[in-house]
């Protein structure tokens, strides 16, 4: 079933009206089956070649345990120390068909309200995974914290997520607390290492109340960098698989810049090292 055209064009006044309440818009079914079938496709498919004949670097950060792909220019999350992946970011760059499907419409869009310029960019992507009876679940946490440092403005920056999947309280739906966003950078936790500094303080806010987000398959999520948010694991037979495209005013550094950057910064202290041990 093709989408309307409100679900592929700009925020109507009402939308507008429960986003800024809120602090997230659904739109639910937008994408048809045979549309996330293609998607689907490509998604797996990547992760087939990402994870074949790879030479694992993990690193255990709070709870997730990441794998820095450094010929690929890509972060792999793992499922603990399982070989089921968790989630990559960033991926467009390896992926034409996903890098065609970020420009849609029916993201971007919505992207020139809420950013307020006429050609939003990716500032970085995310593929979401959480298979049936393994996929682990998302603290409490802004995206705010973690774009702070590594974007030239993370207040600026706005994310569709595609629920690839139906997705519900089994199989790990997404959790939003509604107008979180206007308190602007919640306490984050100082009781764990430096990647869970990045997580909100759940003790500083007892009274704060998510909710769930159950969506048919196809339904895309907005919303901004100061929404509180988390997810669950997964506890059915189902997959629960997601797109997360992150956009920002044009002109300004990625995530994939940012890994670049580090790359290079590596390979030359790489470099320095050897020139000394020589």
């Amino acid at each position: 079933m093709a989408a309307k055209l409100s679900e592929r064009g700009r925020f109507t006044a009402a939308e507008r009206q429960r986003y800024d309440a809120d602090g997230f818009l659904v739109r639910e079914a937008v994408f048809d089956a045979r549309e996330r079938g293609e998607i689907i496709d490509a998604c797996e498919s990547l992760v087939v070649r990402l994870i074949s004949n790879r030479k694992e670097n993990r690193v255990k950060a709070s709870n997730y345990v990441f794998d820095s792909d450094l010929e690929r220019e890509t972060m792999i999350k793992w499922e603990g120390d399982s070989d089921v992946v968790h989630g990559i970011e960033p991926f467009a760059h390896l992926s034409p068909e996903l890098t065609r499907w970020a420009y849609d419409a029916r993201f971007v869009e919505p992207m020139k309200d809420l950013i307020g310029c006429d050609d939003p960019r990716l500032y970085t992507e995310k593929l979401n995974l959480k298979r049936p009876r393994v996929g682990g679940f998302n603290p409490l946490h802004q995206d705010f914290p973690y774009w702070e440092r590594a974007s030239d403005g993370a207040s600026d920056i706005y994310t569709a997520m595609l629920f690839l999947d139906e997705s519900n309280l089994a199989n790990g739906c997404l959790w939003a607390i509604p107008g979180s966003h206007k308190a602007g950078k919640w306490k984050t936790r100082s009781d764990g290492d430096r990647f869970s500094s990045n997580e909100v303080d759940v003790a500083a806010y007892p009274s704060a109340k998510a909710v769930p987000l159950e969506v048919p398959a196809g339904s895309i999520v907005f919303f901004g960098a100061f929404l509180v948010h988390r997810s669950e694991g997964n506890t059915s037979d189902k997959e629960r698989r997601a797109l997360l495209y992150s956009y920002q005013p044009p002109g300004r550094r990625s995530q994939l810049d940012n890994f670049r950057e580090s790359v290079r910064r590596a390979q030359e202290r790489q470099k320095q090292e050897q020139q000394r041990n020589a």
